[in-house]
């Protein structure tokens, strides 16, 4: 398995869908299909039980191509409040 780290998220570990290669400055990985891993990283995010960390509402922020502000907007709250969500400070909302 491998550890992937590149979405920000530290628990998310891949089965299948990436290569080790060998190069002259070490071992490398290589992902199939980057923008479909990150797809489904979404989909398990948003499916799964519970309130997401702080780190999961931001890469789901990211990923939507949105800023603090633009999410806020359409929560209903102020780009300040999404900064404190996202640093853990208070509860991610529902």
């Amino acid at each position: 398995m491998y550890h992937y780290l590149s979405s920000g998220l530290r628990n998310v570990w891949l089965v299948n869908g990436y290569r080790q290669h060998k190069t002259a400055y070490g071992p490398a990985i290589s992902i199939s299909d980057v923008d479909e891993l990150h797809d489904a990283i979404g989909r398990w995010l948003t499916s799964k039980p519970g309130r997401m960390t702080g780190a999961e509402f931001r890469y789901l922020r990211k990923e939507l191509e949105l800023s603090q502000r633009a999410l806020g907007d359409y929560l209903g709250a102020d780009e300040q409040a999404v900064a404190r969500w996202e640093r853990g400070g208070t509860k991610v909302p529902r």
